[in-house]
């Protein structure tokens, strides 16, 4: 039976930055996205840092897109890239204003900015049409398909309530128009919500999808869920559930029905959690499963302490992974080390 051996672990950047995600270049060269300002809570723009060394040494190499003053605006962007090279920074741009609550979200745009160059230089972010009113959560890269579709996942946010519907806008004309919708995920009763959601292409036309579930009305974390699409994502058969008492959830294919799978567990002892997987239908089996990352804390579940609260005292999140070759994965998450936020990196070894 397979499993997962940790090799190294570092640094890419430690700048009160979070939400990592790594493109491979043509060259070999690797490309890390992140945001850069207010850690987990994102005060500023997305930058990225590029490594020629298959992930253990770092150079930072500029911005995706700054933050502006004038309308005061944040973003975090994901990356992904095209099937002729392309690199893409998908996800939102927050318009927000200070008041003694808070801040209020005045706009939410899903842009995508673009490279020609291997992140070298990054175009001036368009703002996407989509079908479903903002405000958005955006926490998946655009999926570019075998067909040469673009696939931009969000999920829904207001009244307090994300992900009552997670989407996917799709694009035949490499984002010029982003004209038909898909539902992945979504509760008819309204009484579930569906965050950070993972949405990934398997082999053609087979895309599988997950995301962290909420009760609204508990206030309350479920099992994480997942599902599939057979059709490239345009009908889904779930969600199911896979058992596992987890937040934020990356798959990544390995081939067959196999899948190393990353997750958040926040309570009881903390961590990034490392799985590999079978998962066909209905049916997923954790074969492997060990800790990543150590987040050195505990939380335990308590009805005298809000979700968003516990949320407040995370100092960890949002894995994901990159395959390096057959038996290496170079995996990325956030995390706060000796007071400073940043992204960490970690070479995973399927043995």
């Amino acid at each position: 039976m397979p499993k997962l051996e940790i090799v190294d672990t570092g640094h890419i950047d430690r700048n009160d930055s979070a939400f990592p995600t790594l493109v491979r270049l043509d060259d070999g060269d690797l490309v890390c996205g992140f945001s850069m300002g207010g850690g987990a809570h994102v005060t500023g723009g997305t930058h990225c840092s590029r490594s020629s060394d298959g992930g253990r040494t770092w150079s930072y190499q500029g911005a995706i897109l700054e933050p502006t003053a004038d309308p005061p605006t944040r973003n975090h962007l994901r990356l992904s890239r095209t099937q002729d090279g392309h690199l893409l920074a998908y996800g939102q741009r927050d318009t927000k204003e200070p008041t003694s609550q808070g801040n209020k979200v005045l706009a939410c745009d899903p842009v995508l900015c673009r490279s020609t160059d291997g992140g070298r230089s990054w175009s001036a972010p368009q703002v996407i049409a989509f079908q479903m009113p903002g405000p958005y959560e955006i926490s998946n890269s655009i999926v570019v398909t075998d067909d040469g579709r673009w696939l931009a996942p969000a999920g829904s946010y207001h009244n307090g309530r994300y992900g009552e519907r997670v989407v996917l806008h799709e694009s035949a004309d490499q984002g010029a128009t982003w004209g038909t919708m898909h539902t992945v995920f979504e509760d008819p009763e309204a009484k579930v919500g569906y965050l950070e959601q993972k949405v990934i292409e398997c082999q053609p036309q087979r895309l599988l999808a997950t995301a962290w579930v909420q009760d609204y009305q508990r206030d309350t974390d479920l099992k994480n869920r997942y599902s599939f699409s057979q059709d490239g994502g345009r009908t889904w058969d779930g969600p199911h559930t896979t058992g596992i008492q987890g937040q934020t959830m990356t798959p990544i294919w390995l081939g067959d029905d196999l899948f190393l799978v990353l997750y958040n567990r926040r309570f009881g002892r903390q961590s990034v959690q490392m799985c590999l997987v079978r998962v066909a239908a209905a049916s997923w089996e954790v074969e492997f499963e060990d800790t990543m990352y150590d987040a050195g804390a505990r939380l335990d579940l308590s009805q005298d302490v809000s979700s968003q609260e516990q949320i407040g005292l995370i100092r960890f999140g949002f894995p994901t992974a990159l395959r390096l070759d057959q038996e290496n994965f170079l995996a990325t998450h956030w995390c706060v080390d000796d007071g400073a936020c940043g992204i960490r990196w970690t070479q995973l070894r399927v043995v």
